[in-house]
Order: C-alpha cells, then structure tokens, then sequence
C-alpha cells in the first residue's frame, strides 16, 4: 500500500515537473456552464500570428484584428475596417492609417495585451485564426460566451 503510494506521489511530481518547466502553451478556453473548454493549445513561440475577426456591434461591418505573440503578450499589430465608428482606431496616436480599396487600416499599432479575453456576441460573428487553423467561435458557442487565450 505504502508503495503504491509512493508511485502515486512520484507520478504527481514529474506531472508538475513537466507542466511548469516544459515548453510554454497557449491554451484557447471557452467558459461553457462554469466549466472551461479548451479549443485549442499551441506552442507559446515567439512570433505565433493571431488574426480575430468579427462583425462590429453597432456599424455591422466587418472588422480584422492582426495580432503576433512576443513570448509573453500578445501585441495588436493592425486593425482593417469597412467604416469608422465606436471602437474603432482613428487616431495619430492609435498608428499610421491608411485606406487601400475602401478598406480602412489602421498599422503599427503596437499595443500590448496582457490578458486577451473576448466573447461571442449576437450576429457578430466572432472567429479566429491561430497557428493557421479557424475556429468559427460563433457556431460552437453561444452567444456572451467568454474566450480565455491563457499562457502557461
């Protein structure tokens, strides 16, 4: 008994061992009833390209968000929008804008985003691309469900 015991114990270990100093992951989450989902994990690289895109709220246009991984946050690089309104960039401070096609792009936007949590919301039509494989969120969840992106 005391040996099965001591092989439980050790199992535990290397489990935490090989957890907490592998290889970091980013774990894509969704909050389902309380409980959390996990979409996807990939190898936290440096450089790991992250694009969301979503139908906006209230212009009910499409919207693009390009994001890269650093290693450790992720960074909003550009937004590309059809037409400018609540929540979108506008600025000088927000980046360099230009238009290309009637398409609206805001670049070298840098900002840094520690814990990126988004939701799914009515006709917004929320998806990802991470590691080059979609995830069409809006058809597999309902609608306020919360998407954790989690390093660890």
């Amino acid at each position: 008994m005391r040996k099965n015991f001591l092989i439980f114990i050790s199992i535990g270990i290397l489990i935490f061992l090989f957890m907490n100093f592998g290889e970091k992951k980013i774990y894509v989450t969704a909050e389902v009833e309380g409980a959390e989902e996990i979409i996807t994990s990939v190898e936290a690289k440096k450089n790991l390209p992250l694009t969301i895109s979503f139908i906006h709220s209230v212009q009910k246009t499409p919207v693009i968000e390009e994001l890269e991984f650093d290693g450790e946050n992720f960074i909003l690089l550009r937004t590309k929008y059809k037409s400018h309104g609540v929540g979108l960039p506008f600025m000088e401070s927000d980046g360099d804008f230009r238009e290309e096609n009637g398409i609206f792009i805001m670049d070298n936007m840098n900002r840094t985003i520690k814990n990126l949590e988004l939701r799914t919301g009515t006709g917004t039509q929320l998806t990802i691309i991470f590691d080059g494989q979609e995830f069409k969120l809006f058809e597999k969840f309902p609608a306020g469900t919360k998407i954790k992106f989690k390093i660890s």
